[in-house]
């Protein structure tokens, strides 16, 4: 295919083509950055009243070639990862808007208010001084010439504004870090982090110096015309008058607070090559790296029969994307924050988990480089297993694959992923994972469906419900119950009502019954790649010979699969929720709801409808055609929904730390004083029906939880024909 790499390419060869770019961007902006230095140090007449000594150009030689070694050395190390799967230069556009919205943008620092405001601060006042620093080295060092007039006056101004909104910036910084008591600052808290952020605002205040020192200097013989709009200089600058410095003061300073602001400048740019302050350039250009496909789309792994080596148990078996990703890190813990495991006390730490890759990758790099170049053994090379010792077991296995790290990350670093490779490592070459997983994947294998000790069939939900249409191929419709849906009992209720509304709403649909079979997703997000290609296979054989064109599920990780992950297998379905679904028939009327459902509810957000599929609106819609139902939001909601804990596995694992994450989630509904939480995911209801009863043992006036068919499907038929959900609103009564 065009645009992707050969098999035998090393992508490192791409990433070797930056040097030469590099370097020009590189000495662009030392050079501008010297500018700056002197921006404002001189009269009208002569922008520069510093002169450039010749030691000058020495250091600023010296700091790009400091740049350049450093990004060298970087490249050296992702050239150890393996090719991407997807071309890294395809769909350029959509590259380009990623690259524009969240790399320079930072669409996403703004999740956080202060921290948006803060980074806006700073990177306005970067650009737009870099802008105001060009057009000072055109002025002096072009035969152009046009800094003058009103357009200098304006110049002056918004050069000392933005000058201002960076220590706006800074200040804000300083004050998150060492005035208010925000934790996740001091995660991981290095001395270097005081360095950028003190250096930075030092550097900004002694330009502000510098120009004061210059309007006093111009002072002496004039008045100058412009003083006044460079306001922050001119106010110091009036300042200085307090102590009647002689005209050999004023030179002398203005000439030392131009080298002290040189220096502090220098300094501050060579800190790139050693700390975080490399994401100015990785984060950017990790936004136009960011996978264009969807969040909810695992990698596949090709020819896996002929493969010797599954997962990700050495870091060279990364892709050379990955081990970027490491770079790109700031340690800023907005991650970790808001990982499930993390708040539930568990041994994951999504920043940790990249910052101890990015160390192990620094440490074992250059000797897995020096053995591929002499032709020796680089699995050999590390002292240390960098799966099981670097990245503990449990570490891996507490992850919910919820997405929640890879929405906040700032920086566009897509943990998941990472964290299923090496899970397939544990799982598909060492054969280590928990006894509870294992059994779970033993019965997908033997059985079709993950649930020990079931008794229900796939047909058992049918009982009592007449004619249930097997689907033929003359249907519009296929509704796919899952494995949740037709084999746990608190479960067959949601599968009633979803096929009641169906009925209802007048749809041709039909449903495979014994037919059906699990569709692979927990052996994929538990790491067995091997066993759900198997059953994506079939299934999509399955779908194919039915004449399957479009789906109606009731779970969210059904949903996903089959619209996000079966299309690598050839399967192209169109895939609804059964949230979308029923949304649409109440909007064009073919389902009205007329019953009263007087209810306090809270609504929570599976993570594979709402955040990894962007499904937000349809349930919420769903919950105002329901009279009397009265919904109130939890403090986690929406994007920022919190996980109920079943994800990447986890509902057939026993979970390790302080607390379990279901308890968590259903704290905080009950904080909502709601007597219902409404979901649309079949795990969710039934990590609530555990974790509720654990953090409110009052049976009284406990918090009850129901699917959003369920809600619905009172509020079209009424009590009578919704027993399940009546008899609770009785209970709540």
């Amino acid at each position: 295919m065009a645009g992707q790499a050969a098999p035998g390419d090393k992508p490192g060869r791409l990433v070797g083509a930056w040097w030469v770019p590099a370097l020009a961007i590189s000495a662009l902006g030392v050079y501008l950055a010297l500018q700056v230095s002197s921006t404002e140090g001189a009269g009208r007449e002569s922008l520069f009243n510093v002169a450039h000594p010749w030691s000058v150009y020495v250091f600023m030689s010296a700091l790009v070639g400091l740049l350049v070694y450093g990004l060298v050395r970087h490249a050296t190390l992702w050239r150890l990862g393996q090719p991407t799967q997807e071309s890294m230069f395809s769909q350029v556009r959509q590259r380009l808007m990623n690259l524009g919205r969240l790399g320079l943008a930072q669409d996403k620092v703004r999740r956080d208010r202060y921290a948006g405001i803060m980074h806006w601060c700073i990177f306005s006042s970067i650009v737009v001084l870099t802008i105001v620093t060009a057009q000072v080295a055109i002025e002096d060092d072009t035969p152009l010439h046009f800094l003058e007039g009103r357009y200098y006056l304006f110049f002056s101004f918004y050069g000392d504004l933005f000058g201002l909104i960076g220590l706006i910036g800074v200040g804000m910084a300083l004050n998150r870090r060492y005035f208010s008591d925000y934790h996740r600052i001091r995660w991981d808290e290095r001395f270097e982090d005081h360095l950028i952020i003190v250096g930075l605002g030092l550097v900004l205040i002694t330009g502000f110096l510098v120009e004061a020192f210059r309007i006093e200097v111009t002072e002496l013989t004039q008045e100058p015309d412009w003083a006044k709009w460079s306001f922050v200089s001119y106010v110091l600058a009036e300042g200085l008058h307090i102590f009647e410095f002689p005209e050999g003061q004023v030179l002398s300073a203005h000439t030392w607070s131009w080298w002290l602001h040189v220096s502090l400048a220098f300094g501050w740019l060579g800190l790139i090559v050693f700390t975080r302050l490399d994401h100015l350039f990785f984060a950017p250009v990790n936004a136009f790296f960011l996978r264009t496909d969807s969040p909810g789309r695992l990698s596949r792994i090709e020819n896996i029969e002929e493969r010797e080596v599954f997962g990700i148990g050495y870091v060279q078996d990364f892709t050379w994307k990955q081990l970027f990703e490491l770079d790109a890190c700031v340690r800023c813990g907005r991650c970790t924050e808001v990982c499930p495991a993390n708040l539930a006390g568990q041994p994951l730490s999504p920043m940790h988990l990249i910052q101890d890759l990015k160390g192990h990758l620094a440490e074992v790099g250059p000797d897995i480089q020096h053995a591929g170049n002499v032709g020796e053994d680089q699995r050999a090379v590390s002292p240390v297993a960098m799966v099981g010792e670097v990245i503990k077991d449990e570490t891996l296995w507490a992850c919910r694959t919820c997405g929640a790290c890879v929405q906040e990350c700032p920086v566009m670093i897509e943990h998941v992923p990472t964290i299923v490779d090496m899970r397939r490592y544990l799982v598909m070459d060492e054969a280590r994972l928990p006894q509870t997983a294992q059994a779970a994947l033993q019965n997908m294998e033997m059985r079709g469906h993950p649930w020990s000790g079931t008794a229900l069939e796939r047909t058992t939900w049918m009982e009592g419900l007449g004619d249930v249409p097997i689907f033929d191929g003359s249907q519009e419709y296929l509704y796919w119950v899952g494995c949740s849906g037709s084999l746990v009992e608190r479960n067959l209720p949601i599968t009633q009502a979803v096929f009641k509304l169906l009925t209802e709403a007048g749809s041709s649909f039909g449903v495979l019954g014994q037919e059906e079979t699990c569709n692979g997703d927990p052996a994929r997000r538990l790491g067995n790649e091997y066993l759900y290609q198997i059953l994506a296979e079939q299934l999509v054989e399955t779908f194919k010979s039915k004449n399957v064109q479009r789906v109606i599920t009731n779970c969210p990780h059904c949903f996903n699969t089959f619209k996000n992950e079966y299309p690598q297998f050839d399967g192209h379905f169109e895939v609804l929720h059964h949230t979308e679904f029923l949304n649409d028939r109440l909007a064009d009327g073919s389902l009205t709801a007329t019953h009263q459902v007087s209810a306090d509810i809270t609504y929570h957000d599976s993570c594979y409808l709402g955040r990894i599929n962007d499904v937000y609106d349809a349930p919420r819609q769903i919950l105002e055609f329901v009279p009397g139902a009265n919904v109130t939001e939890m403090r986690r909601n929406m994007s920022k929904g919190l996980c109920c804990g079943a994800g990447g596995g986890n509902m057939w694992q026993e979970e390790i730390g302080e607390r379990r994450v279901n308890h968590v989630r259903s704290e905080e509904a009950i904080a909502t004083g709601a007597d219902q939480v409404i979901s649309n995911c079949p795990f969710c209801i039934q990590m609530f029906e555990d974790g509720v009863p654990a953090v409110q043992p009052e049976e009284e006036g406990r918090l009850r939880p129901f699917d959003v068919a369920e809600l619905l499907e009172q509020a079209v038929f009424g009590p009578q024909e919704a027993a399940p959900v009546a008899a609770a609103a009785e209970d709540d009564a």
